[in-house]
């Protein structure tokens, strides 16, 4: 180790050549846009100045660092380009599956995971209570936007304009056409969306949309049966489902904001 390299608590990395690339490419990103100069990378990560360079060099070939006109030092685009490719769908169910669990456990609700596919809803992720309960849904399947808490809550968060909704209510019946609608229109005010045996006899629904930098909306809902999920505890839902997923959502990942 040299003089007062960066270290994650008292043990020693077992590579590290490896251990101070990372340690320069964390230091990089907290510098933000304005980037650093080598001494003042030396000065933050306790590498000597040749070191330093050596590993800067190696970062700069990888793309994951860059340097301006003026010398310093800044993150580079790799990074990005690597999350970007893991927040792809084929992952979410992966991304997500800690927070859908502790969402389930919580509530004893079934929960799943959704994104947009067209005019439909895609199941990505379902998560089943300890208690039994009958709902025809599974991974893979598809379902319109118009009766479903996920599909009003990915079209609400998105602030699609009224020509843009009516993309999804085409050949629709008036009545759905206006359910769906005021639904979303609610949905953009609560920051959740409700959705009561529409999709499914006896069946009701909540769901949250969460926005991310690239790539097709997403959405988590808890769906009940219509005796356990009267008009306040899906208001409670709602409200809690937001406050999870806010604090526990993948990184890249944010909840939809209400236009409230």
């Amino acid at each position: 180790m040299e003089g007062n390299e960066m270290t994650d608590g008292d043990s020693p990395s077992p590579v590290g050549s490896v251990d101070k690339a990372l340690a320069l490419v964390e230091l990089l990103a907290e510098a933000g846009p304005d980037g650093m100069a080598l001494r003042d990378v030396v000065e933050a990560s306790g590498l000597n100045k040749a070191s330093a360079h050596r590993t800067l060099q190696a970062l700069q070939h990888r793309g994951f660092a860059e340097q301006g006109d003026n010398q310093r030092y800044r993150l580079g685009s790799r990074p990005a380009l690597l999350v970007e490719r893991f927040q792809r769908e084929e992952n979410l169910p992966t991304l997500f599956r800690p927070t859908l669990l502790a969402i389930c456990q919580e509530v004893q609700e079934l929960v799943h995971l959704g994104i947009l596919e067209g005019r439909d809803v895609l199941y990505l992720d379902k998560v089943e209570p300890d208690r039994a309960m009958r709902v025809w849904s599974r991974v893979g399947r598809q379902v319109s936007v118009l009766t479903t808490a996920l599909g009003r809550a990915m079209v609400a968060g998105e602030g699609a304009s009224d020509t843009q909704l009516s993309a999804y209510t085409a050949d629709a019946e008036p009545v759905v056409v206006d359910r769906f609608r005021r639904a979303v229109g609610e949905a953009r005010t609560r920051g959740f969306a409700m959705e009561r045996e529409e999709n499914e006899a006896g069946i009701c629904c909540v769901g949250v949309a969460l926005r991310r930098p690239t790539g097709r909306p997403v959405a988590v809902s808890i769906t009940g049966p219509s005796s356990r999920m009267d008009g306040d505890r899906l208001d409670r839902l709602g409200h809690r489902l937001r406050d999870v997923l806010s604090a526990s959502a993948p990184p890249g990942f944010s909840v939809a904001p209400t236009a409230g």
